[in-house]
């Protein structure tokens, strides 16, 4: 088939088989070596995706066609060889020669308890050979599947829906709000309590990421302490220890009632 003037030979790209010279062609178009890797391919593929699209200054859709094309063959004899050696399981994200990772930003309550996650990422990187691609801003949803204990920062490998493939990798963000964060294994986040439990001491609940937590507190808890729940961080892994819940205590400030209500209510007394 003819792509712009180049014959390029589309059919014979999107078999599966090893021949050297398609293999050569898809490496020379993602200027790859011969010992590319899974994400070097989307790394590659990725740097060389915004000037080939038609929508862009230079950019020509046989230039993207060819692009796709190109991964999609070193993608799938990457997985045929994974597959074969058994080890697609076992990837690990430290032996990957370039980055790759996609975004995917979850809640506190996902990391902690796991789940599905559907997240919208660029149709182009995602997308088969064969889908209409309309826009360079064109994008498509995947649904994830999410293990409980995920850390800020981590990258894996994860199962996910409308993909092309059965799991991708990913970069793990996990979206606190101003009462709570995540350091390591570790949350920190602060309640509000009544002054006078602060000054007295006593039981009270608190609402934390893991639910109600009865706790106990001293006399003369000052503003500003903090409380350590053991435990009650990020769940253990089977390569992280579980963290702790670190709940940093602040005083409700006192309401101040305007003067007129003070003087209505010593005026009601009085004439009583």
């Amino acid at each position: 088939m003819d792509f712009g003037g180049q014959n390029f030979k589309m059919a014979a790209l999107k078999s599966k088989s090893c021949d050297d010279l398609n293999r050569a062609d898809a490496l020379n178009e993602l200027g790859l070596k011969d010992c590319a890797l899974d994400e070097d391919i989307r790394s590659a593929f990725r740097q060389r995706l915004k000037q080939a699209h038609p929508d862009i200054h230079g950019g020509t859709d046989s230039r993207l066609r060819r692009l796709i094309l190109a991964r999609d063959l070193l993608m799938s004899e990457a997985k045929i060889i994974s597959e074969s050696a058994d080890n697609a399981k076992s990837f690990h994200p430290d032996n990957a020669l370039g980055d790759g990772a996609t975004p995917l930003t979850i809640s506190l309550a996902q990391a902690l308890f796991g789940g599905t996650v559907t997240a919208d990422v660029p149709a182009l990187e995602f997308s088969h050979a064969g889908e209409p691609l309309t826009s360079l801003t064109q994008t498509k949803t995947l649904r994830v599947t999410l293990p409980c204990g995920l850390r800020n920062g981590a990258k894996l490998c994860l199962p996910c829906e409308g993909a092309a493939r059965d799991e991708m990798y990913f970069e793990i963000n996990i979206e606190t709000d101003d009462h709570c964060r995540v350091w390591g294994d570790d949350i920190w986040m602060t309640a509000t309590l009544d002054r006078r439990l602060m000054q007295y001491g006593g039981k009270t609940l608190v609402e934390t990421p893991h639910g109600l937590q009865d706790i106990r507190l001293d006399r003369d808890v000052p503003h500003g302490a903090s409380l350590c729940l053991k435990g009650k961080g990020l769940p253990a892994t089977g390569t992280a220890t579980a963290g702790n819940l670190y709940i940093r205590l602040e005083a409700q400030p006192d309401v101040v009632r305007p003067v007129t209500h003070i003087l209505s209510e010593f005026r009601q007394r009085w004439a009583s």
